[in-house]
């Protein structure tokens, strides 16, 4: 049959996509297409495995045309890599060496046994803990700061209160049972529960601050189930 009378047909294969767009730039800058190149490829496929086709009737073709384009893709990359020695070259060489590492790793993981995969849940287990632990930190640390800019302008008003004729009286400020708080701090009870129990206590403590609109610190005291200004 003529090549006029035969019908084209559209092939997919799997590819990363900017190592299929470098593959068509490579080709353009030898003066051909992609599509021809990879006719060149299958071509000289079909030529090195007709005895394996006809041996295994084709059962694993679609698999080893794709893993074949893949390697004459990564090969013509690398020789026009070689040839071009740029810094976006370079980078791209690089780029393509780093996938193939971890790919290789990811290889390496998914066939470890039951042990290895306990060792690297405890050890995600033990990373997780330890940035709780840095967030429970930085969350008392800002408390502190907090409190320590509390002091001072509690100090300044001391001052001017002295130096006066006011002589007002502030008073303490009273437990409050969830439902009061959540009043206080503009939010339903199921939010201030909710809050309660998925942050660390410093965190909680912030976070009602961050709500209260007199910027008054509040802690869940379980002794007596209320909530009660922190000092």
């Amino acid at each position: 049959m003529s090549n006029t009378g035969r019908k084209k047909k559209l092939a997919s294969f799997n590819c990363d996509q900017r190592m299929w767009e470098q593959f068509i730039a490579c080709c353009n800058s030898k003066g051909t297409t992609a599509t021809a190149t990879l006719l060149e490829f299958i071509d000289l496929y079909l030529g090195d495995s007709q005895d394996k086709v006809d041996t295994t009737g084709g059962k694993d073709l679609d698999e080893r045309l794709d893993s074949k384009i893949k390697a004459s893709v990564d090969k013509y990359l690398i020789a026009s890599n070689k040839s071009h020695n740029s810094p976006t070259n370079e980078t791209i060489r690089a780029i393509c060496e780093r996938l193939d590492k971890l790919e290789s790793q990811l290889s390496s993981e998914s066939n470890s046994n039951q042990t290895t995969a306990i060792d690297n849940l405890a050890d995600l287990s033990q990373k997780v803990e330890g940035t709780c632990a840095r967030m429970t930190q930085l969350a008392e640390a800002i408390i502190k700061i907090q409190n320590y800019l509390n002091n001072q302008q509690k100090r300044g008003q001391k001052s001017y209160y002295k130096n006066s004729s006011f002589q007002g009286h502030t008073p303490r400020m009273q437990p409050l049972t969830e439902e009061g708080l959540a009043s206080r701090l503009g939010v339903s009870e199921e939010t201030v529960r909710k809050e309660r129990i998925k942050l660390p206590p410093p965190l909680f403590v912030a976070w009602c601050k961050g709500k209260d609109r007199a910027g008054k610190v509040w802690e869940f005291n379980e002794n007596t189930g209320l909530y009660q200004p922190a000092s």
